[in-house]
Parts: C-alpha cells; sequence; structure tokens
C-alpha cells in the first residue's frame, strides 16, 4: 500500500547481505553466485506474476469488470423532468421532442401555510394545463416543528388542509414525496432524530392527506450515496411499511463517487442506499419503484462526474431493466441560477454538451412502446 505500513528490520537488505562480495574469490565462483541470484529474481518474479493471475482468475477480475452499453434507443416508461420555475417544462418538452409524463416539482418551504395550504405550485399544473401526472416535494415538517409533536397527531389538521389543497386544483391523484431525502443532512427540518417517531410522524402525515384525496400516491424518497441516516441509523429503518407507501423512491446524482467505470457503477448502485438495492425492495415488497430526481453532479466537493455520458448510459440501461415496476423518472436539470446545486443542466443551457447528445440520443424522440416499435 502506498504511504502504508512500516517494513521490518532488515527487509530492505540487499542481494549481497548474506554472503558479501569477495574480491579475491575466483571468478567462476562470482559468475555462479551471480547466476544463482540472477535465477532466484527470475523465479519470484515469476511466483509473483503468477500469483497476481490467480488473483484475478478468482475474484473474477474486480479492477477490469467489463462496461456494457444501451443496445436500444428510446423510452417506453413514464419520464419527465423537474418543472419549478425557471426551468422552462416546455422548452425541455421541444428539445427531447415529446411532451413529458411527469412534472417533478417543489412547494415552498416557508412556513406551514405555503407547503399545505398555497396553491402554488399545483396551480401551474392543473390537468386542463398540463395533462401528465404532477409529483410533488413535499416537506415532512416546517422549520420549528417536532416529529414527536407530529406523531403526536398536533399537525394532521395541517394535512387535511393539503389533500383539500390537492382536490381544489385537480390533483387529488398527485405523487407525493413526503419528506424527500430524509437520509441526507440538507433538510435538517425533517431528518430524522428518533426513527421510530419519525416513522409515526410520516404515517399520521400520510394518513391525514389521504382521508381528503384517497387517491393521492405517497413516495417514500431517499437520497442515494447516504447508508447511514444523521442520527446513525440505517436508512431502510426509516420504512414506514407497505401499508403506509405507495411508491418506493431514490434520487441518484453522479457522485460520491462518480460513476466513471462499471466498477463504480455497480458499487454505488449495489449499497444499501442503491438504485438497484430500492429496486430490488421495491419488488420484493411488490411496490412501484420511482427516480424522481437523478442527473449530473458537477460539484468537486461532491465528488461529481461532471459531463459524463456514461452514467447517462447506465441509468438509461437500469430504468429499461425495471421498466415493469417503474412509476416514473424525471432528470432534474439543474440551472445556472441553482448557484449551490448540481450543474446538471443538459438544455438551455447545455452545460454538460457531451451528456446532452447522449441523453438526446437515448431518451429522445417519441415514445415507444414496450416492444420496442413506435407508438
Amino acid at each position: 500500500m502506498e504511504g502504508g505500513g512500516s517494513r521490518r528490520p532488515g527487509a530492505e537488505r540487499s542481494a549481497w547481505s548474506v554472503v558479501p562480495p569477495d574480491t579475491g574469490a575466483a571468478p567462476q565462483r562470482q559468475r555462479r553466485q551471480r547466476r544463482l541470484l540472477l535465477l532466484g529474481a527470475a523465479s519470484a518474479a515469476l511466483a509473483v506474476v503468477l500469483l497476481a493471475v490467480a488473483v484475478i482468475v478468482f475474484t473474477g477480475g474486480d479492477e477490469d469488470v467489463p462496461a456494457t452499453h444501451p443496445t436500444t434507443t428510446g423510452v417506453s416508461w413514464v419520464s419527465g423532468a423537474n418543472a419549478n420555475p425557471p426551468n422552462d417544462l416546455a422548452s425541455w418538452e421541444a428539445w427531447i421532442g415529446r411532451a413529458t409524463d411527469v412534472a417533478v416539482v417543489f412547494t415552498a418551504r416557508t412556513n406551514w401555510q405555503t407547503i399545505t395550504q398555497a396553491d402554488w405550485p399545483m396551480s401551474d399544473f392543473r390537468p386542463e394545463t398540463y395533462p401528465g401526472q404532477l409529483s410533488i416535494a413535499q416537506p415532512l415538517l416546517a422549520k420549528g416543528s417536532s416529529e414527536a409533536a407530529c406523531a403526536a397527531g398536533a399537525y394532521d389538521s395541517h394535512w387535511r388542509d393539503f389533500g383539500t389543497t390537492l382536490v381544489r386544483n385537480g390533483r387529488p391523484d398527485a405523487i407525493v414525496r413526503l419528506g424527500w431525502e430524509f437520509n441526507g443532512d440538507w433538510f435538517d427540518p425533517w431528518l430524522p432524530k428518533d426513527t421510530g417517531t419519525w416513522k409515526v410522524c410520516f404515517t399520521r402525515a400520510a394518513a391525514a392527506i389521504r382521508s381528503i384525496a384517497p387517491q393521492v400516491q405517497i413516495e417514500w424518497d431517499m437520497t442515494a450515496h447516504r447508508d447511514t441516516m444523521e442520527n446513525g441509523d440505517n436508512v431502510w429503518e426509516a420504512y414506514p411499511g407497505d401499508d403506509v407507501v405507495d411508491i418506493i423512491g431514490i434520487d441518484a446524482y453522479d457522485s460520491s463517487p462518480a460513476s466513471l467505470s462499471q466498477k463504480i457503477f455497480n458499487e454505488q448502485c449495489n449499497r444499501a442506499s442503491g438504485v438497484c438495492t430500492v429496486a430490488k425492495f421495491a419488488r420484493e415488497h411488490g411496490k412501484r419503484l420511482a427516480v424522481p430526481e437523478w442527473g449530473l453532479d458537477r460539484r468537486a466537493s461532491a465528488g461529481g462526474g461532471a459531463d459524463n455520458p456514461f452514467y447517462i448510459e447506465k441509468m438509461y440501461e437500469f430504468f429499461v431493466a425495471n421498466k415493469d415496476i417503474l412509476a416514473y423518472e424525471a432528470y432534474y436539470s439543474a440551472s445556472p441560477a441553482e448557484e449551490e446545486n448540481v450543474a446538471s443542466s443538459l438544455h438551455n443551457p447545455a452545460t454538460n454538451p457531451n451528456s446532452a447528445k447522449r441523453y438526446l440520443e437515448l431518451f429522445g424522440g417519441p415514445k415507444v412502446a414496450a416492444t420496442g416499435t413506435g407508438s
């Protein structure tokens, strides 16, 4: 290991340290010693090579996993993009060459009134204006609120208000990402403090919304790359239960570390907070899967892969493989106005031109049928 452990005393002795050269010895003896040393060195080198070959054979060549690439193009599942201003969904649709199936929006997180009673942003996406599905990222708690009070029912009325807001705006069947990305460290108001209490809070909020809007679809949505929550518990300990959740989601950005090879993508995909693990759990529990936010990440501080078309390919392959349970996926094309965000923009502006080109090749154009023929 480079810069690693110390050597044993004497481990760097020269080949002559056991029998030092004798300048008075016969040349024949010196030549014999040299031949023996050369043979010994060659044997040692061969042993090292054979050992390395054996390691590769028995481990399956973990350091050189062959990369796969999509063998099809086109989208046959529910696909969309983020739609909060200043993002222009119509411009995105013109760019990809088809209408989106789902718009991902975020309520204003100022207080309970903006979270649960305000019509915006739902009012911009009434069915007569936008015929696709609506996915709403919704805080589980407002600033200054308590998960313990929530679990005791103190905020049930707020969530009934939100149910009313959904109905009033023609979206009683909206997808609600309640307390999204709860396992990160950036949304402090609703990060689980006590996991058991947090689950009760989530369950009460979902029930209160359903009491007014029974068609609502409740999504439990984690962020990738965060196996352990801030309180030290595993992310899956926060799952509220099959009777509470309709859709299991994960937000996946190319970071921590970036998927620059098949090996890294596989490792990221199969960790506790990886997209493969979430898909497997959803299948086992008879739930639909969602990836409501995914995209590139240009932040060096987060180990982002920047303009990485390979990540676009890997996610496309993932969606193809799981389209039978995929509720929806949406690329998050972060605008430059979001200065502290992931800088994932593919269009207007094309901050990541190589990835934008690959996205259009794979995801662009008219929807296709599940058989791969145009529809």
